[in-house]
């Protein structure tokens, strides 16, 4: 049976924070995603050179440390969206998505009769060999799988109400480079145009009981679009993480006095 906590948090009005992993397919980092206190990550498969294997692997170490794992697909095609759930991911962000028709293909494909048309398949990677029948395990991926939906065009942006309105859809994913890029402004998040797209959306997520949710590349702009409602919030990448970290180190260290060999303050190396 699983128990997915992110989307009872975001169910009761909460705000969780993630990642993406898009370079570094090493389960380990999930240890260190714990450990930091982040709620989730996503997996990219639409951008970056992801793997059934990959996704299983993360979904294992994930599921011990209490991380919630998510896979973003490369497209809305059933092969992909059902099968990520199989191998173990909690759910799954449809990037570019366009319709009502869209979302309704997107439902169907994850959930399983009567709800959708998922076909039947759950692995020890779900069940943790832990079988509690086919209607109760059936019940269960239905309730806690979450369907998370992009906007990142402005056909997306102008049926949004409706689009949010299907029924199992979670929660929603801003793309801001892409939106921009969609709206006529690209990298421009300060335009007055970016931010009524993205109010448009927070707002009629709010009035069905989404989501509302980004992805940005700084906590700077993550903290704004918090500010604008957002709840579903996701911050950089496994690489942007790691560049920004070792920049600091390199650059404290070039401002630091330095000191005579031995007088610095005992400590370990990590």
């Amino acid at each position: 049976m699983q128990r997915n906590a992110i989307k009872a948090t975001l169910q009761t009005g909460g705000t969780v924070l993630g990642t993406c992993i898009t370079d570094c397919f090493n389960p380990e980092i999930v240890v260190a995603i714990q450990a930091a206190g982040l709620d989730f990550f996503f997996i990219d498969s639409e951008h970056a050179r992801t793997t059934f294997d990959d996704v299983q692997g993360f979904a294992r170490v994930a599921k011990s440390t209490g991380v919630v794992p998510l896979v973003r697909v490369p497209q809305s095609e059933y092969f992909f969206l059902a099968r990520m759930l199989d191998v173990g991911s909690m759910g799954v962000i449809n990037p570019r998505t366009e319709s009502v028709e869209e979302v309704r293909r997107i439902v169907a494909a994850m959930k399983f009769p009567p709800q959708g048309r998922r076909g039947y398949g759950l692995r020890s990677i779900v069940t943790d060999l832990d079988f509690h029948g086919a209607a109760a395990e059936m019940e269960s991926a239905n309730r806690e799988s979450m369907v998370i939906i992009q906007m990142e065009t402005q056909s997306c942006v102008d049926d949004i109400e409706n689009i949010v309105a299907v029924e199992g859809v979670d929660a929603t994913m801003v793309g801001p480079f892409d939106l921009s890029v969609s709206l006529g402004i690209p990298g421009n998040f300060e335009h007055p145009k970016f931010w009524s797209a993205f109010d448009r959306m927070v707002e009629a997520c709010n009035r069905v009981g989404v989501a509302p949710g980004v992805h940005f590349g700084n906590t700077k702009m993550l903290q704004r679009a918090r500010d604008h409602g957002a709840r579903f919030l996701v911050c950089g990448t496994d690489m942007s993480v790691l560049l920004s970290g070792f920049r600091s180190m390199r650059s404290e260290m070039d401002a630091a006095v330095p000191q005579a060999a031995g007088t610095g303050k005992a400590g370990g190396y990590m």
